[in-house]
């Protein structure tokens, strides 16, 4: 498991690998399940299906992003370094947006308005969710990057960290989903469902992770509240 989060470039001490080997275990789980309910059913009306809105699979993934995001508060707060708050900005919103399909209601309601006609097979719905996503994310993105320029060195490797791992959530929760609903072939729908929520789940098990390792390292010091507020350490960082 250190392998793995050494290639995320994830600094991980034992807690922290056993809770990603946790969260990836349940991930998996959650795979062998859906596949069961898919071909066999489980007669829980697809409730362990990993593509179904708030089904138990969605629901855990609900646990990462806020976890994740109290973790950032909680960072931020204890060390009195308010860059991290950018961060707990974009886990909310993600939250949110699962549990409230924001970008699904707001794209509707969009291409209501605008009338798009459809393109390449792309229904208008579509382009509406990618400019409600994309707002959204222009907006968290650039009060990310305000952050990453006054943030210090922890911050920085921090947030490049899970730049990464942001743009390969977006590759499947926007690319794939758009390939998902504009490609009219049955057979490819199950696994373009399924490579698009596991994927996110398995991404989202890394962020968390990530966001879980940075706050063992700063808060585990005892001079982590001075050392990330200090200007010495902004200096140093430029």
């Amino acid at each position: 498991m250190k392998t793995i989060l050494g290639k995320l470039n994830i600094q991980a001490n034992n807690q922290v690998t056993r809770i990603f080997y946790l969260l990836l275990v349940t991930d998996i789980s959650f795979f062998i399940l859906h596949f069961i309910d898919l071909h066999l059913g489980l007669g829980t009306q697809g409730r362990f299906s990993i593509e179904t809105d708030r089904g138990y699979a969605e629901i855990f993934q609900y646990l990462k992003e806020y976890w994740s995001a109290l973790l950032l508060g909680f960072i931020a707060l204890r060390t009195r370094s308010y860059s991290y708050l950018s961060w707990c900005l974009l886990f909310f919103y993600l939250l949110l947006d699962d549990s409230a399909s924001i970008h699904e209601r707001g794209g509707a309601l969009l291409a209501q308005r605008l009338e798009v006609p459809s393109i390449l097979g792309i229904a208008t719905s579509d382009f509406g969710e990618i400019a409600v996503s994309f707002s959204a994310a222009l907006l968290i993105l650039v009060s990310i990057a305000i952050a990453y320029r006054f943030g210090d060195r922890s911050f920085r490797k921090f947030s490049k960290n899970l730049t990464v791992m942001l743009f390969a959530l977006a590759m499947f929760g926007v690319v794939i989903d758009l390939i998902h609903n504009s490609v009219p072939i049955p057979a490819l729908n199950p696994v373009l469902g399924f490579l698009e929520d596991g994927g996110e789940m398995l991404v989202m098990s890394g962020m968390a992770c990530s966001v879980l390792a940075m706050s063992e390292q700063l808060l585990s010091s005892p001079n982590s509240t001075e050392d990330a507020s200090s200007p010495l350490a902004s200096q140093t960082a430029q």
